[in-house]
């Protein structure tokens, strides 16, 4: 995901925001200069998605510093804003994963992929959690599915 985003970037005319900015930034570490970012993008959203699109990076950066509480209020921030943000609901999921709570994990993996059938992440974390659960066929599918979505963009 990382090559296509960087490749992304080279287009013509295409300025990255803060959120985009925070993104590649959170992959060198650099997580203070990411939550700046990611801070800068939330005073300027103007939808609730974008609220809590930026909300989940800065969960994101939390859980890099390991600061689950903070990681978790953001999410539940993120949740207020837009409880239908895919990329939050998703979040949520890999936290619980982390913690071994595989199906509670597998049901916002499917609640996100309901919400937006198009977002990659969330079905390649079901992926995961499926091959996890020893699911190893249906891990394969939704790993593909991933892939071939994260090629699209």
């Amino acid at each position: 995901m990382a090559l296509f985003d960087r490749l992304r970037g080279l287009l013509p005319g295409r300025e990255a925001g803060p959120l985009d900015l925070g993104t590649r930034l959170i992959q060198r570490d650099r997580l203070d200069e990411a939550a700046a970012a990611f801070a800068e993008a939330l005073a300027a959203a103007e939808r609730p998605s974008d609220v809590a699109r930026a909300r989940n990076k800065l969960a994101i950066v939390a859980i890099r510093r390991g600061d689950r509480e903070t990681a978790i209020a953001e999410l539940i921030a993120a949740a207020e804003a837009d409880p239908r943000s895919p990329a939050a609901i998703t979040t949520l999921g890999n936290l619980l994963l982390e913690d071994g709570a595989i199906d509670e994990a597998i049901i916002h993996y499917e609640y996100a992929i309901m919400v937006d059938v198009d977002y990659a992440p969330a079905y390649h974390n079901f992926g995961v959690a499926l091959h996890r659960s020893g699911r190893k066929r249906e891990a394969v599918r939704m790993l593909r599915k991933a892939t071939r979505l994260e090629g699209r963009r």
